[in-house]
């Protein structure tokens, strides 16, 4: 008897992964979330904030919630849970898809504007799906799987490693979020939200976006030339501490009238002195071309 009902069920997949599956599902008839529930009751889904959402923000009644998101469901539910039945997977089980089959169910009713650079998405060009980060029968803010930054971290490791680093923006302190810099659903180089780094650095540091009469040319050209986004050992998410990274761009001599370059350079390493100290207008001057106050 098991064999023959392995045998079956494997019959049934084979045709309903041709034409015969897709015409036996277009058979099926709508029955209703309540019906749903009569097997799945431990979804508690009247409670969701997905289902709460389809409600107030698309119209959609409790009623033909489940059916909205996985298809008519008479025939499964006429399969009682027999799995060897043709009619089982006749509903759309997001663990059988795709990941771009998963992510189309989705954005039949999710349009919003932040999602229009979903196809040239870094996480879509990855395979990944809505599904991978959002939970559809969760509590979580957004449907979110998990809190918002620790959804992010869970792939992203040299991320998580980056922001335990001494200086880093403060995500794990809960005072911002990825979302603040990046969109997950497209954009620029990195899920950028805004069109270049400077755009998206400058949402929050504008003092440092000028124009001065005298420019700090790594400022111009991008940010991230000195800068480490996500965390650094050394301070101001620098890659490199003074006088070091100063030192890759600024070669000794420091000017053409230094007399005594030797003793100069000596003197700055010995005392681990800062560039900034002199030059404390790093980033930019309308005063000094030596950007100083």
């Amino acid at each position: 008897m098991n064999h023959r009902r392995i045998i079956e069920g494997a019959l049934a997949a084979v045709l309903l992964a041709g034409g015969f599956g897709r015409a036996l599902a277009a058979e099926a008839e709508p029955v209703g979330s309540e019906t749903c529930l009569g097997c799945h009751a431990e979804r508690d889904v009247k409670k969701k904030l997905h289902t709460k959402a389809m409600s107030t923000a698309k119209g959609v009644p409790f009623d033909k919630a489940c059916e909205t998101c996985h298809g008519p469901g008479s025939l499964h539910a006429a399969a009682a849970g027999d799995k060897s039945s043709p009619g089982f997977a006749t509903i759309k089980n997001p663990k059988d898809q795709s990941a771009a089959e998963q992510s189309e169910t989705c954005l039949t009713c999710h349009k919003q504007k932040n999602l229009t650079l979903w196809g040239t998405s870094s996480h879509k060009q990855g395979g990944l799906s809505c599904a991978k980060c959002h939970t559809m029968h969760g509590d979580q803010k957004k449907n979110l799987a998990k809190d918002g930054v620790e959804t992010c971290l869970t792939c992203h490791k040299k991320q998580r490693g980056e922001l335990q680093l001494a200086s880093h923006h403060p995500l794990i302190e809960g005072r911002m979020t990825c979302a603040g810099c990046h969109n997950p659903h497209g954009g620029v180089s990195g899920n950028l939200r805004g069109e270049t780094v400077e755009d998206t650095c400058f949402k929050c540091h504008a003092d440092k976006a000028g124009p001065f009469m005298h420019e700090h040319p790594p400022v111009v050209e991008e940010c991230t030339t000195c800068h480490k986004p996500h965390g650094s050992a050394n301070a101001t998410l620098l890659k490199q501490g003074e006088p070091m990274l100063c030192l890759r761009c600024h070669k000794w001599p420091h000017t053409e009238s230094t007399n005594n370059v030797s003793a100069m350079k000596t003197k700055t390493f010995e005392q681990r002195s800062r560039c900034t100290d002199c030059h404390n207008q790093i980033h930019g001057s309308d005063r000094k071309a030596g950007l100083k106050d």
